[in-house]
């Protein structure tokens, strides 16, 4: 049995007359009538009853009729289901992000996702910068933020952005006055850095921009995130590095100033496993990178 069957019959059971079946099917009436009655051969009863030139449903073609219209309504919604998944409308996509994507990329990114894809469902899952590697290799996601890939990675990713460092400083302190703060500035000043565990990029970026300034960050005051370290600079605590991106975020008595190091770079990427993703995937990455593309850099003076 082929779906061409379910659908010969169905023609015939909707205008129960051969002759009209045949001509809406672009078909002559004899191959017609044979293809039902092979149909009714294969299922070993009768779906039609025959008097004369009348037709019309045995008991057997109502349960029949009924049961073809589900598969081929089932069948046509598999094809345009399939054909959407294909071009990336439909699906789902488990995303990996940490801490600071979740107020600065990521929410224009969802947003224009959502409206662009409403049928594909985003799976946010939060884990810190340095676990999203593992996170990928073990499948935890499909998708994940990367800060740094491995020299030898088989992931594949693209680059979203490459921002300067700014120096996040309390709004009261004297060196806020300056537009540009060199990393010698900050030498007599509290440099709060990253928890190695949770951010060992930006962990590392800290200690040689110190070490090359000739002092070394705190060690009293290691934060696994950036919020944290926003907090204690608020607080007077002292100050620290952030990504450019960063300074859209408000916080009382904090203010940023670009890093006159412009070497130090911090850069985001988006890496996943699959050598031949699913479009929904792909169409992820697209608006990740229109998004990045155009976020805004530059920060307000205050």
């Amino acid at each position: 049995m082929e779906l061409r069957h379910l659908r010969y019959f169905l023609t015939v059971a909707r205008t129960l007359n051969f002759t009209k079946a045949a001509g809406e099917l672009h078909m002559a009436q004899p191959p017609l009538s044979r293809q039902i009655r092979e149909l009714e051969d294969e299922l070993g009863v009768a779906l039609l009853e025959r008097r004369g030139k009348r037709v019309s449903l045995s008991s057997a073609g109502q349960i029949f009729e009924e049961r073809a219209k589900r598969i081929l309504a089932e069948t046509n919604a598999a094809i345009v289901d399939s054909q959407r998944a294909a071009r990336g409308e439909i699906g789902r996509v488990a995303v990996g992000f940490f801490e600071h994507i979740a107020y600065t990329l990521l929410p224009p990114l969802l947003r224009e996702f959502q409206q662009r894809y409403p049928e594909v469902t985003v799976e946010l899952r939060w884990f810190s910068s340095a676990e999203q590697i593992s996170a990928l290799n073990r499948g935890d996601v499909d998708l994940a933020f990367v800060r740094s890939l491995p020299l030898d990675t088989q992931l594949n990713s693209v680059l979203l952005l490459q921002e300067p460092f700014y120096v996040a400083i309390a709004k009261d302190n004297p060196l806020a006055a300056k537009r540009q703060i060199s990393i010698k500035d900050c030498m007599h000043l509290r440099v709060i850095n990253y928890r190695k565990d949770v951010a060992p990029d930006y962990h590392a970026a800290i200690n040689q921009l110190c070490a090359l300034a000739g002092f070394s960050p705190s060690t009293s005051f290691e934060m696994g995130q950036i919020y944290a370290s926003l907090g204690l600079v608020s607080a007077g605590f002292g100050v620290t590095l952030v990504p450019a991106s960063v300074q859209r975020t408000h916080m009382d008595n904090v203010v940023y100033r670009p890093l006159r190091e412009q070497h130090a770079k911090s850069e985001l990427y988006l890496a996943w496993k699959e050598p031949n993703p699913p479009a929904a995937l792909g169409s992820f990455v697209q608006l990740a990178r229109e998004i990045a593309a155009h976020a805004p850099r530059k920060a307000k003076d205050e």
